[in-house]
């Protein structure tokens, strides 16, 4: 059975379901002081790749000029800092966010410092990150050294001559 709220009259107006019937005045209430936590900011949209010689990192960065960036290699993390100035005339309804932000990312390989290349292009940071000798890839060749069998004999033949 639900329950229904009645009016003074004792006349059903509508059907309620138990802690209901005040949801949508404490809903309306909430709205305004929940706000801004619901548009929380959470950051500019990324991406990271690598490649043999290299990690790439895009970030897009509407509206942010260069000299509003600082980016920068931490131990094992690139870090992007910045600020988006706010305009100075007043909007009636702004839904951009503004303010200082921090984005770090782990890179995944060893990179050179010294090669790092960034730039800024249509509002898209994209940043190189050459790898360090250390970190790509060393293909070990090996060396033939002939019959396995032949030399089998002379490391038993050592070993025989060794044990008179």
């Amino acid at each position: 059975m639900i329950p229904a709220v009645q009016n003074s009259n004792g006349r059903h107006l509508v059907a309620a379901l138990p802690g209901h019937r005040l949801s949508p005045v404490f809903d309306r209430l909430f709205e305004d002081f929940l706000a801004p936590a619901s548009q929380s900011w959470t950051g500019f949209p990324s991406s990271l790749w690598e490649d043999e010689g290299a990690i790439h990192f895009e970030m897009d960065l509407p509206g942010i000029h260069e000299a509003d960036l600082e980016i920068t290699v931490h131990e094992d993390h690139l870090v992007v800092k910045g600020e988006r100035k706010a305009p100075a005339e007043k909007h009636q309804n702004d839904q951009r966010v503004y303010g200082q932000f921090e984005q770090r990312v782990k890179l995944i390989a060893a990179v050179d410092l010294a090669q790092i290349e960034a730039s800024l292009h249509q509002g898209v940071l994209h940043v190189k990150l050459p790898k360090s000798q250390a970190a790509k890839p060393f293909r070990v060749t090996l060396q033939s050294t002939g019959n396995c069998q032949s030399q089998m004999g002379m490391v038993n033949q050592d070993l025989t001559s060794g044990n008179q």
